[in-house]
């Protein structure tokens, strides 16, 4: 088993007692965020690819948003994408993550602390939800393991143009309901709420 076998948020607590609940956790007030002119620009050369994959979304969305906040903060993390991460294949918490992203920085291989994970899926968060949560349950044991516990694990599920923000804290998933979209021409709300996760994430808060 590995984390793309992960299909239903029951398997999680089954496996590993982690209770799930769908919420609006994400505050209601989040400061704005401005996209540059830049990120505008790629959005609308992306517009003319072909989105049928979720390496060609991967490629020409979420890649540009995760540069722009990269450009955006000067307290800066580290962004892998595709790696093989293992924390206890025994568990099926193994396998390859999308994205993630890391406290340290300049770093050849994911090191502690890990804050945040992606998901990338063609057309149905749904789908995603329970892989994303053992991924992130895999990071939480990851960092406990380092000696770097976090207070809160962060995830997404997106599709490119709706996004999904997962929280774990201890053994508590909270998926936020309220799907947040992104255009080609209004990526600032996802900006917003991506800067606003990653001031808690780099703070431990």
């Amino acid at each position: 088993m590995a984390y793309n076998k992960f299909k239903k948020l029951e398997t999680l607590r089954t496996q590993f007692g982690i209770n799930n609940n769908q919420v609006s956790w994400l505050p209601t007030s989040i400061p704005t965020f401005n996209a540059t002119q830049r990120l505008l620009d790629e959005l609308q050369e992306a517009k003319e690819a072909a989105m049928t994959s979720e390496k060609a979304k991967s490629e020409y969305i979420i890649v540009p948003i995760l540069k722009e906040l990269r450009r955006s903060r000067t307290q800066k993390f580290s962004t892998y994408s595709g790696v093989e991460f293992n924390v206890d294949a025994k568990n099926g918490l193994n396998g390859f993550c999308d994205f993630i992203l890391s406290a340290e920085i300049n770093k050849i291989e994911v090191t502690e602390p890990i804050i945040f994970l992606v998901e990338a899926k063609k057309s149905d968060i749904e789908d995603g939800l329970a892989q994303c949560g053992a991924e992130m349950y895999a990071a939480q044991i990851f960092n406990e393991q380092k000696g770097q516990p976090r207070k809160a694990i962060y995830g997404c599920v997106t599709t490119a143009f709706l996004w999904c923000f997962l929280k774990l804290e201890n053994k508590e998933l909270l998926i936020d309901i309220n799907y947040i979209p992104l255009t080609f021409t209004e990526p600032e709300k996802v900006l917003a709420v991506w800067q606003w996760i990653l001031d808690k994430s780099l703070a431990n808060e």
